[in-house]
């Protein structure tokens, strides 16, 4: 059902009106029936005569007629998308474990890969989460010199905050990790983000799909087999 208006919402809706067709043409990638019936819903979004509606009157009378557009569900939609923010944010607080200290952590590609990644993307953005997750188990295994593995949720972002394709990862990630071996959990409590550049992770897929060397991984790494490819940034949650 139709929801509180997001600041901006109507210009949102006249950019992607005037200009989607013109984007297409420059970004063929995106002309398909599931992008186009996306960005028709989201148009369509608040108007009753489009999208439906629900008509309320007084069961007493019967007059007092009020109709309540329905809502698009559309990714694209930023009335709608705030829905979805909320149901995603109430699923993870269901999944975090009580006394367990996380930490955000956001892995990204340099733009070398981008291209490769642009091209391949059925390829290699799956590959990329697990990658991030290998990742992030052999740097709290290195921490602790013995094997861990962490607890992850993994947000997969194809583009930037300025629209350009920069795919990255948003992890919600463990201070520490399950010592299978031990059979105890461990903590750490300090946590050297730039020891993650330097990381040997290696992804087959990548490999196959790009030229080679390309996934010699942060430009710090001297050699194509010894890297992944992130860079990385993170906070305390």
């Amino acid at each position: 059902m139709n929801t509180e208006t997001t600041p901006g919402w109507n210009i949102f809706k006249q950019i992607f009106h005037d200009h989607w067709d013109e984007f297409k043409q420059f970004n063929p990638r995106y002309g398909t029936a599931y992008y186009d019936e996306l960005v028709n819903k989201m148009l369509a979004c608040g108007n009753p005569e489009q999208i439906g509606y629900l008509d309320y009157r007084c069961l007493d009378c019967g007059q007092g007629q009020h109709l309540v557009a329905m809502s698009c569900k559309s990714a694209l939609c930023l009335r709608c998308a705030k829905v979805y923010v909320d149901d995603f944010v109430s699923h993870v607080s269901q999944r975090l474990h009580e006394g367990v200290i996380y930490r955000h952590t956001i892995l990204t590609l340099p733009a070398m890969l981008r291209d490769t990644f642009y091209y391949h993307s059925s390829t290699l953005l799956s590959e990329l989460m697990r990658c991030g997750v290998r990742c992030m188990d052999e740097f709290f295994s290195d921490l602790s010199r013995q094997p861990l593995k962490g607890g992850y949720i993994v947000v997969l972002h194809t583009h930037g905050r300025n629209g350009q394709y920069n795919p990255h990862l948003h992890l919600i990630a463990t201070s520490g990790g399950w010592d299978a071996q031990a059979e105890r959990w461990v903590h750490l409590d300090y946590l050297p983000y730039e020891l993650l550049e330097f990381i040997p992770i290696k992804s087959s897929a990548a490999k196959e799909s790009s030229a080679p060397g390309s996934c010699a991984g942060h430009s710090r790494v001297p050699s194509p087999d010894r890297g992944h490819p992130f860079s990385t940034t993170a906070a305390g949650l």
